[in-house]
């Protein structure tokens, strides 16, 4: 059985989403899959049509209770999908960490997720039996977005480390920490782990995106994934309804993306093979995996999904039949007129005004001043503005043939970057540059 933990301290990166796709594609593949739900915001259980207040026990439950009690799978585990289970969390979770909440004051509280996965995976014995089989081939685990004791045991119960990355500017500069802080703790809870990168929410489209995912190729080589799971609006609708984005939209980027990550995992993570004809094991009670007569065309579907197809339904009755957001199909262009060109001033003589080119220090801060030639817009983001281009547009003097923004600051130094037409770049026209710790460099600015 191989255990993957998906973990990272940012919001909005596609941890939870990552995690809910790649178990439901395990399964999809014939392997044996637990999602356990180790997040308090129970967002795992909401992306896969499961009702809070239907949950019986949680994952704080089984955290918590003593190594001689029995854990009663058919209250903690719901059936999602054929060979897909979950284990839940709940709001209580977050105060099980806390200084009175219990977890910390438990015998070797960092593995208390380990004990409780080998006693919910674990088959009972038969006679005759060495060792006992396990019930999953894959669990992944959903981690919360915070370094405390839950991530500690999420750690070091996994032998795969999956960290999604979105790619943008702070979300890479921040891989490297991340990629520290995982390896560090699994160094304090003594677990052997392999930590990777997934590049997530992925905009081929736009130039910066592209650049910055070379960035993390460059700098983190082999432990970044080689699949890239793209933006797409149909995993964010898959969500809402309920659903894997491979069950709502099969043909989607969506779908393609964790597909091929789901192929690559099974190929690298490895993650053994479920025996030719074994059967999965039913461990929930009938009431959570059979629906109810009252929805038609439902028969054989979990709980989970006959919850998400009323919603789906309930959406149609609403507003007809559901659109693709991605069309597959020839649509209509709306034809509108192309542009007045724009008038162009004659640009100045370079060479009087190159020596203005750059950063340099003036009264009160810096001065900025890029030629604008072939340029249509430059902004600077760096250590005095929060790398926020937005805040730091500079100024068309088409009448001098430059572009120019000053920063009012106090004297120290400052790192930047220029961003031109959306690129992010050093300024050719400052050398005194200085290691970013992303593979790169940034320029380097002084005030007196």
């Amino acid at each position: 059985m191989r255990t993957i933990a998906i973990i990272n301290q940012k919001g909005g990166c596609g941890k939870t989403t990552s995690a809910i796709n790649v178990s439901a594609g395990l399964a999809k593949r014939g392997f044996r899959t637990l999602l356990v739900d180790l997040d308090p915001q129970s967002h795992c259980a909401a992306g896969l049509g499961v009702p809070e207040d239907r949950i019986d026990l949680d994952v704080s439950d089984a955290l918590r209770a003593p190594d001689d009690a029995a854990l009663d799978r058919d209250r903690l585990l719901w059936r999602i999908g054929r060979g897909f289970d979950l284990l839940p969390s709940r709001m209580k979770l977050a105060g099980l960490e806390a200084a009175r909440g219990g977890l910390a004051d438990m015998d070797q509280p960092q593995n208390r997720l380990a004990t409780v996965l080998e006693r919910l995976t674990r088959d009972d014995k038969e006679p005759g039996d060495d060792e006992p089989g396990r019930r999953y081939d894959a669990v992944v685990i959903d981690c919360p977005p915070s370094i405390g004791l839950l991530s500690y045991n999420a750690l070091a119960a996994s032998g795969e480390v999956i960290i999604p990355v979105e790619t943008s500017f702070f979300s890479l500069r921040g891989a490297g920490k991340q990629i520290q802080t995982a390896r560090s703790v699994t160094r304090h809870v003594g677990a052997s782990t392999r930590v990777r990168l997934l590049a997530t929410m992925y905009d081929p489209a736009l130039p910066l995106a592209r650049d910055l995912l070379d960035d993390l190729r460059d700098r983190f080589g082999a432990a970044v994934i080689p699949t890239v799971i793209r933006l797409d609006p149909e995993v964010k609708e898959a969500a809402s309804f309920g659903r894997p984005v491979e069950d709502h939209a099969p043909g989607s980027m969506g779908a393609e993306d964790y597909a091929s990550l789901c192929e690559w995992l099974i190929e690298h993570a490895e993650i053994d093979r479920p025996e030719p004809g074994a059967d999965e094991q039913g461990l929930l009670r009938p009431e959570l995996c059979v629906p109810e007569p009252t929805l038609a065309g439902t028969a054989g579907l979990s709980r989970a999904q006959e919850m998400a197809m009323k919603a789906a339904t309930m959406v149609q009755a609403r507003s007809g039949p559901r659109r693709s957001l991605m069309p597959q199909k020839t649509v209509a262009i709306e034809l509108v007129e192309d542009p007045e060109p724009v008038e162009t001033q004659p640009e100045p003589d370079p060479g009087k005004i190159r020596h203005l080119w750059g950063c340099r220090a003036v009264a009160g801060g810096l001065l900025f001043v890029q030629p604008c030639a072939g340029v249509r817009s430059v902004a600077v983001a760096g250590s005095f503005n929060e790398w926020n281009p937005s805040q730091g547009g500079m100024t068309k003097r088409s009448e001098l043939g430059i572009f120019e923004w000053r920063a009012e600051l106090p004297p120290g130094r400052y790192e930047y970057r220029l961003v031109i037409d959306g690129v992010w770049q050093c300024d050719p026209y400052n050398p005194a540059r200085i290691d970013n710790g992303l593979g790169g460099e940034n320029n380097l600015a002084v005030v007196g």
